[in-house]
């Protein structure tokens, strides 16, 4: 969904142990929305804030399943294009909530996404007789803000 290549590479040595590569720029192929997220890292002595894209719900639950007390998530945001929200461009809004919806062989079928203003975008089949099970991958006020220990 987010490609780039190796002339926007802003460092033309390879990348680091750690596998981080730093490009000039990345292209976004698709018209699908993405998300958004603001990430902490509780370091000991600092705390460092890092953006995260992503490119699905799936992708989503996992870095939700992720989080640590001392890896956390402090906002996160959909940027949904014009066909998607009616408004003539892309939008980029706080998200409250994200339920996948699937089918009797637990394949997605649909993604509802909540954002503050009270807006619903739901992607995919919008036929819900199809669509037995569902997962609640985020909310807000469940998955924001600093993870408690065990």
């Amino acid at each position: 969904m987010f490609k780039t290549t190796k002339h926007s590479a802003l460092f033309s040595a390879p990348s680091g142990a750690d596998g981080v590569q730093f490009w000039a720029h990345v292209e976004h192929e698709v018209l699908w929305p993405w998300y958004y997220l603001q990430v902490v890292q509780d370091l000991g002595t600092e705390k460092m804030r890092t953006m995260l894209m992503l490119p699905s719900a799936a992708e989503l639950a996992d870095v939700v399943l992720a989080r640590t007390e001392h890896v956390w998530l402090e906002a996160a945001y959909i940027a949904t294009p014009a066909d998607v929200n009616n408004t003539g461009g892309w939008r980029l809004e706080p998200l409250v909530k994200v339920v996948i919806f699937r089918n009797e062989q637990n394949f997605p079928q649909s993604v509802r996404h909540t954002v503050d203003s009270g807006q619903v975008y739901s992607l995919g089949e919008s036929d819900s007789r199809h669509c037995v099970h569902s997962e609640k991958v985020f909310d807000a006020e469940v998955h924001l803000g600093k993870v408690e220990p065990a």
